[in-house]
Parts: structure tokens; C-alpha cells; sequence
């Protein structure tokens, strides 16, 4: 039977391989659409990236929040369950096997297509397809950061001095878990007024 710092260990290298898989495909995602965009398009205006950018920022924030807060805490579906499960395993050996916010990369293929349909439809429609390239850009950056900003928080990870407070914010979400849904960036968190007790 395996000791409690085996099963931590065996954890930590299961959580890491899951963050980095999920990273690879963010990355994917969002780097192989941006450049075919990019490319494809004669027309290169920066500051419609730049813009896209900004948006794809906010707009991740904004689906952290509603995915976090609509799909992961329904308990009766498979996202919820698994959810739980996270919620379940805070201070246990195996904590860092359900770390990750996203459970697989074709999870975040998923994820990159959901957004992305819409994206291109409302971009099409208002006639400004050029911003698409930054906001895949910023879904993948937004992703690849949270991610790692969750490990931290609970991997108990060094954090810059300005997200420090992150970790405060998120971890009181376990402890009221139908407040403060985004992990390190409360936007949505304070326009929805979910930031609960604390």
C-alpha cells in the first residue's frame, strides 16, 4: 500500500501531466487558428488584434465565470461530479490529480470550438473578422495562466506579489462554494456580485 507522500508524489506527476497536456492543446488551439487568420487575410491591421486580444481576455473571464459557476456546480451532470470531486480532494495526498480546471485537452478543443463558432459568426456579421486572430490569442493565454494560477493556489506555489489576493479569493470559494467563481481575476465575480462573505 502506498505511503501518503507516495500517493502525493504519484499526484503532483499525474496534475503536471494533465497541465501540461491541456497547455499544449490551448496553445494549439489558439496559436494554429490565429496564424491561419493571420495569413489568410491580406489585410494585417494590429490594432484589430490588439483588440481581439483584449476581448478574447474578457471574454475567457466572463466563460470561467458562467462555466464555473452554471456547468461545474450542477451536480447532477458529469461536470459537476467531477467538480465535486476537486472540492472534495482540498488538503488530501492526492489533491494535485484533480487540479486542473479543465479535465482533458479534447475538453479544450471542445471549449475552443464552443467560443469559436460564435466568435466567428458575431465577427462576420459586424464586419471585423481581423479582431478573431487575437481573441483566439487571448482564450489560449487566459487559459494557459489560469490553469497555472490554480496549481499555485493549491499547490501552495510562489504567486507574484500582485496576485497574492488570488489566492485568498479562490480559496474562499471552497469555502463558500456558490461564491467567487472566476479563480484569480473577479470581474465577473464583482459585476454578478458573487464575491459571497469575506
Amino acid at each position: 500500500m502506498p505511503t501518503p507522500i507516495e500517493l502525493a508524489e504519484t499526484a503532483v506527476r499525474r496534475g503536471r501531466n494533465k497541465k501540461r497536456k491541456n497547455a499544449i492543446a490551448a496553445v494549439l488551439c489558439g496559436a494554429l487558428p490565429a496564424a491561419i487568420l493571420t495569413f489568410q487575410s491580406s489585410l494585417r491591421n494590429w490594432g484589430l488584434w490588439c483588440v481581439g486580444l483584449i476581448i478574447g481576455l474578457i471574454w475567457a473571464n466572463a466563460f470561467e465565470y458562467a462555466y464555473h459557476r452554471w456547468l461545474l456546480h450542477q451536480p447532477r451532470t458529469a461536470l459537476g461530479v467531477e467538480h465535486r470531486e476537486h472540492h472534495a480532494k482540498i488538503g488530501t495526498p492526492d489533491e494535485a490529480e484533480h487540479v486542473a480546471l479543465i479535465s482533458s485537452p479534447l475538453n479544450i478543443v471542445l471549449l475552443f470550438a464552443i467560443n469559436g463558432v460564435p466568435a466567428f459568426l458575431i465577427t462576420s456579421l459586424i464586419g471585423s473578422r481581423g479582431i478573431l486572430s487575437g481573441l483566439f490569442i487571448g482564450w489560449a493565454v487566459y487559459l494557459i495562466v489560469t490553469e497555472e494560477i490554480h496549481w499555485r493556489i493549491h499547490m501552495r506555489g510562489w504567486l507574484p506579489p500582485g496576485l497574492r489576493l488570488a489566492r485568498t479569493h479562490h480559496l474562499s470559494h471552497h469555502d463558500v462554494p456558490n461564491s467567487r467563481y472566476n479563480v484569480f481575476l473577479p470581474l465577473f465575480d464583482f459585476l454578478f456580485e458573487s464575491t459571497g462573505p469575506g
